[in-house]
C-alpha cells in the first residue's frame, strides 16, 4: 500500500506513520476485499475536520496505473472523494454493485473519523461507532439521513451499549456539531438537580443538542417539568416561543426499557413520549455482531496495554468474541482493562482471562464441529447459532428449510440480506467450510436417515429425494462422507 499524503519510506514505517482515517480504511478494506480485488483500487478522500486528502494505492507493482472508473464517495449529499478502479488486463474483473456499496460505507468511515476528531475537541473525549458488521453500518446510514433535519431522536439499546457514541454521531454529523452537547443523567437526578440543569440549559443554550439518558429514570413530576419545557407557549399575539426551543435545540434521549410498555403502564407520559419519539434508533446488542469484537479488541488492546509485550492469545480472543456480554460494549472494555492491568504475564490467554473474570470460563463452546452443525440443522434447531452473524443464521434457516432444493450461492445471500462475497466469508470464518459443505453433508446425513428407515430404497429415487441431479456426482459425494458407496450402506440394513 502506498500513501501519498507521507514521504517515501519502507512499508512498515508507512503504516506506522498513516493518519487514523488512512489506518481505519485500511483495515476495512482488508476486511472487505480480497488482495486481487484490492490490486484494482485506488482511494482518495478529504477529511474536511482535519482539512487533509488522503490518496490510498493498495497496488505496490502499479503504483498510480491509469482509472478505468471512479465511483463517488458522497455523504449527506457531499462528494468527500472517490473509489477508483484501475485497469489491469492480469487481474479478474470486480462488480459494479459490489464497488457502489464499497463507496457508500467508506463515506461512512471518513464520518466516523471526522466525528472522533470534533468530539474529541468539544468533549475531551472521542465518542464515535466501532466495527465493521452490517448491523453498525446500517445504522450509521440512518444516522446520516436523521441528522440532516433537526427532529427528536429516541435510541433504545441493552445496558452498556455505545449510546453515547451514537448521540454524538447525530450530534456531530449535523450543522450544529460546532454548538454546545450536553448530556443529562437522568438516572443521576434527583427532581431539584433536574430542575437546575434544565434551568442552566434555558439560559445559557440557544443551538446545539441536549442527550438525556435513561430516560425511563424521570418521575412522573420531572416527566411534566420536562414537557412544560419542551411546549410552545405564547408571548402575544404574534409570537410562540418555547423553553427549550425545538427549532434550534435537538433534543436526543435513551432508555433500556420499553417507554411504550411504560406508557401503556401509566408510568410515563404519553403527551413527552409523542415528543421525544420523532425517530427511533434501535444499538444491535454486542452478542449480534461478533465480527465487531474482533475489532473492539483490536482497539482496546492498543488503549489499555501496559507495554508493547502484552498481548492476548488466539484462545483468549476466542473466547471473548463467543461471549454473550450481556453488558455490551461497557464489559467487554471493562475485561480488558483488567486483563492488561492484572495479567502477570505479557501472553494473556484463556485462563488468564477466566481468573480475572470468572463469567467468561462458562463460554467453553468456541465453534461447531461439522457433525454438530448437521445435526442442528437436522433438528431444526437454530439456537447454537445465534452468536454468529444474523445473516449467516438467516442464511442457515434458509439451507435448513430448502436443502433438497437447487441452492446457489447469489439466492441464498439475497434470502440472508449479504452480498455473496461476504456471505461466503461468514461461513468460512464462523464455521470454517463453505455453504455447499454444510449442503452437501446435510444432504448425505438425509439419504443415511431414509436408507436407514426404508433399506430397499431405490438409489436413483435416493439421489433425486436428496436433492442431488446427478447419480453419479451423489455416489461421489456419499463416499467421500461415509467412506462407503449407498448400495454397500444399505447392505448393512437389508435383512
Amino acid at each position: 500500500m502506498n500513501e501519498s499524503t507521507t514521504p517515501i519510506m519502507s512499508p512498515t514505517d508507512a503504516i506506522k506513520k498513516q493518519l487514523p482515517l488512512t489506518q481505519s480504511l485500511t483495515r476495512y478494506l482488508n476486511t472487505r476485499c480480497s488482495e486481487s480485488v484490492l490490486k484494482q483500487l485506488s482511494l482518495e478522500v478529504e477529511d474536511s475536520s482535519q482539512q487533509v486528502k488522503t490518496h490510498i494505492f493498495f497496488d505496490q507493482e502499479h503504483h498510480r496505473p491509469t482509472s478505468a472508473r471512479s465511483y463517488p464517495i458522497v455523504y449527506q449529499r457531499k462528494r468527500i472523494g472517490a473509489l477508483n478502479l484501475l485497469k489491469h488486463a492480469d487481474l479478474p474483473g470486480t462488480s459494479p454493485s459490489e464497488l457502489t456499496n464499497l463507496s457508500d460505507q467508506i463515506g461512512i468511515l471518513v464520518k466516523r473519523n471526522a466525528i472522533q476528531t470534533l468530539s474529541h475537541q468539544y468533549l475531551g473525549k472521542s465518542a464515535s461507532l466501532q466495527g465493521y458488521s452490517d448491523q453498525i453500518l446500517n445504522l450509521e446510514k440512518t444516522i446520516e439521513r436523521i441528522a440532516a433535519k433537526l427532529c427528536p431522536v429516541f435510541i433504545q439499546a441493552e445496558s452498556g451499549s455505545e449510546v453515547i457514541d451514537v448521540a454524538c454521531s447525530i450530534h456531530f454529523s449535523s450543522y450544529a456539531k460546532h454548538h454546545p452537547f450536553y448530556e443529562i443523567d437522568c438516572a443521576s437526578c434527583d427532581e431539584e438537580d433536574f430542575a437546575k440543569k434544565l434551568h442552566h440549559i434555558n439560559t445559557s443554550m440557544n443551538q446545539g443538542c441536549i442527550f438525556f439518558s435513561h430516560i425511563d429514570a424521570l418521575s412522573i413530576s420531572q416527566q411534566k417539568y420536562l414537557l412544560e419545557q419542551l411546549t410552545t407557549q405564547s408571548n402575544n399575539a404574534t409570537s410562540y416561543t418555547s423553553k427549550i426551543d425545538l427549532q434550534r435545540v435537538r433534543v436526543i434521549s435513551s432508555s433500556e426499557q420499553n417507554i411504550q410498555a411504560m406508557v401503556d403502564s401509566d408510568q410515563f407520559l404519553p403527551s413527552l413520549w409523542h415528543k421525544l419519539n420523532f425517530f427511533n434508533l434501535n444499538i444491535p446488542p454486542l452478542r449480534e455482531r461478533p465480527e465487531d469484537i474482533q475489532v473492539m479488541v483490536e482497539q482496546l488492546s492498543e488503549l489499555y496495554q501496559l507495554s508493547p509485550e502484552q498481548h492476548l492469545t488466539e484462545q483468549a480472543k476466542l473466547m471473548l468474541k463467543n461471549y454473550r456480554w450481556p453488558n455490551n460494549v461497557a464489559e467487554l472494555e471493562k475485561v480488558l482493562l483488567r486483563a492488561f492491568t492484572l495479567a502477570q504475564e505479557n501472553n494473556i490467554g484463556e485462563q488468564t482471562l477466566a481468573s480475572i473474570y470468572p463469567q467468561l470460563a462458562a463460554t467453553t463452546d468456541y465453534s461447531l464441529s461439522n457433525k454438530q452443525c448437521v445435526d442442528h440443522l437436522l433438528a431444526g434447531n437454530l439456537t447454537p447459532f445465534q452468536k454468529y452473524h444474523p445473516s449467516l443464521q438467516k442464511a442457515l434457516s434458509f439451507i435448513m428449510q430448502n436443502w433438497q432444493r437447487d441452492i446457489s450461492l447469489k439466492e441464498l445471500s439475497a434470502n440472508a440480506f449479504v452480498s455473496p462475497s461476504h456471505l461466503s466469508y461468514l461461513f468460512k470464518r464462523a464455521l470454517q467450510r463453505s455453504f455447499k459443505q454444510i449442503l452437501a453433508e446435510l444432504r448425505i446425513r438425509k439419504a443415511c436417515e431414509l436408507i436407514e428407515h426404508n433399506p430397499n430404497l431405490r438409489i436413483t429415487d435416493l439421489c433425486m429425494e436428496v436433492g442431488f441431479g446427478d447419480l453419479s456426482h451423489f455416489e461421489k459425494i456419499f463416499r467421500r462422507y461415509t467412506n462407503m458407496s449407498p448400495r454397500e450402506y444399505k447392505k448393512k440394513y437389508q435383512p
